[in-house]
């Protein structure tokens, strides 16, 4: 079994990080020791149970007495209805205190986000199935994704084609499924795409519902990006892809894209671009000289194949819209999942999705049109500035210190290196006082995600992260709790207590 164990271990070396293989050893010691001393198990499962139980409270809270469990027996009046809704509302005062992000870039309660309601009850009742009998969705939805070919791929688009998805995750998906057919026409029977250890989580679902094999490669120690350099040593006769990100969501920085692109059409293999993070405001700090000259998007980076581009973001549409752009027409249709044969006839639709409400389409539509070209280049602005006065504060704190100078939309705080503070105390403390800060891990990060929020929440929120890291100091032996304590355990904890 140890032998067994060993060689299995061994034989990831090649295409793990030293971080990764030392987690497998240590999920592998593990395993042994809770099989061959029945004690040793049984402490295990009482304390994963313990943790377990913790995070679901922390998530989920301590259950709901209220909770409808069957289909009430009778009608309820629309005005209960709407009255109980206010009241569950209620339970979202940290969102609407400006502290909880919960991942709406845009302003809550704005013109927009009316004009987004108005726009949503319109077309409520429609579905995309059905284009001929709901013409206005289906130019809806084609403008929408002429209009973010148009952002990314240069003059109308160049000769991008494009899917409207629900998200980043459908549009990351469709990516790597247009990847894994297209290796299955050059006989590529055990595909595989290589991202950084920074990539979303997203391909790495994307690469387990496709059976596609995902190298995740360690960045670069200097400046946090996935190169070439590193790609070279990971890239074989089955790569299909290579996954970059414009930005990583743990540390704001772009990947070398340029670098990739070129190294990806030398080999013949496509090149992903998660730009869902970044999608309008790179875009438009591009267009305004504020991104230091790195390229991305197919414009600037020939060997760019496919990117996925979130509205919903930086957009500032309501969430369930992104946009999946493929480089060439071969590559988009190999999405497509046509059924010929079935009593039903020909069936087909573009995306993962079969039936969809025109009302998110559409409303989506309506953001796009009320913000237009001044608006967006406005709002890249004033992120930009914001970001800039984030760093400020930070570099202020004593005690604190930015991981690497980034280029997007995220702020990587880390402790300085003679203070010897933990980013997850001071993490908990900012989530004591109402703050949800994301956290991250290898290396321990704390991390701000500028939003339209943030624009005038700063100084709560610097006054608020000196108080924290003030107590830290204070206070070296606490214990960190909440989301924060999950972050600090899971990079050590081992891979079968994860799964669970």
């Amino acid at each position: 079994v140890v032998a067994i164990g060993l060689i299995h271990i061994f034989g990831k070396l090649a295409t793990s990080s030293p971080k990764r293989v030392w987690k497998q050893v240590f999920t592998f010691a593990v395993d042994l020791l809770a099989s061959a001393v029945p004690a040793v198990g049984s402490t295990l499962d009482s304390e994963k149970s313990k943790a377990l139980n913790d995070i679901e409270r922390d998530m989920l809270g301590d259950g709901d007495p209220d909770a409808n469990v069957v289909i009430p027996s009778e009608s309820l009046p629309p005005s209960e209805i709407v009255a109980i809704s206010e009241k569950l509302k209620g339970s979202h005062s940290g969102f609407a205190s400006g502290k909880k992000w919960g991942g709406i870039y845009h302003e809550a309660g704005s013109e927009a986000t009316k004009l987004q309601s108005e726009i949503w009850g319109m077309f409520n009742s429609t579905n995309t199935l059905y284009p001929g009998v709901f013409p206005a969705i289906r130019k809806f939805e084609a403008e929408l994704i002429q209009m973010v070919c148009s952002m990314v791929g240069g003059a109308e688009g160049g000769t991008c084609e494009a899917l409207l998805s629900s998200g980043g995750t459908e549009s990351i998906l469709l990516a790597a499924l247009a990847y894994r057919e297209t290796g299955r026409r050059r006989n590529i029977t055990n595909p595989n795409i290589i991202c950084c250890e920074t990539a979303h989580p997203a391909i790495f679902k994307a690469c387990k519902y496709f059976n596609i094999e995902l190298i995740k490669a360690p960045f670069d120690s200097t400046n946090f990006q996935l190169t070439p350099k590193i790609v070279s040593r990971y890239v074989n006769r089955n790569t299909v892809a290579v996954y970059a990100s414009a930005p990583t969501f743990p540390h704001g920085v772009l990947d070398d894209v340029e670098g990739l692109g070129k190294f990806c059409e030398s080999k013949g293999i496509g090149l992903h671009v998660d730009n869902c993070l970044g999608g309008f405001l790179l875009s438009y700090l591009k267009k305004q000289g504020l991104l230091k000259g790195k390229k991305f998007d197919f414009e600037d980076v020939p060997g760019v194949t496919t990117m996925s581009v979130d509205l919903h973001k930086y957009g500032g549409t309501n969430k369930g819209c992104s946009v999946c752009v493929f480089k060439t027409e071969e590559l988009r249709n190999s999405t497509y999942m046509p059924s010929f044969d079935g009593c039903e006839g020909l069936y087909v639709t573009p995306t993962l999705q079969g039936s969809r409400s025109g009302a998110t389409i559409a409303a989506a539509w309506s953001s796009v049109m009320y913000k237009g070209e001044k608006g967006y280049l406005a709002m890249a602005k004033s992120h930009f500035d914001t970001m800039t006065k984030a760093r400020q504060i930070v570099e202020k704190i004593d005690g604190l210190e930015l991981l690497v100078d980034p280029e997007g939309c995220i702020l990587p705080i880390v402790p300085s290196p003679n203070s010897k503070l933990s980013i997850y105390q001071v993490a908990s403390q900012m989530e004591k006082k109402g703050w949800n800060l994301f956290t991250g891990q290898s290396p321990a990060v704390l991390g701000l995600c500028v939003g339209d929020v943030h624009l005038k929440m700063l100084g709560e929120w610097e006054r608020d992260l000196k108080e924290a890291v003030d107590h830290v100091k204070a206070n070296p032996n606490e214990k960190p709790t909440g989301n924060a304590a999950v972050y600090g355990a899971a990079s050590t904890i081992p891979d079968t207590l994860l799964d669970s």
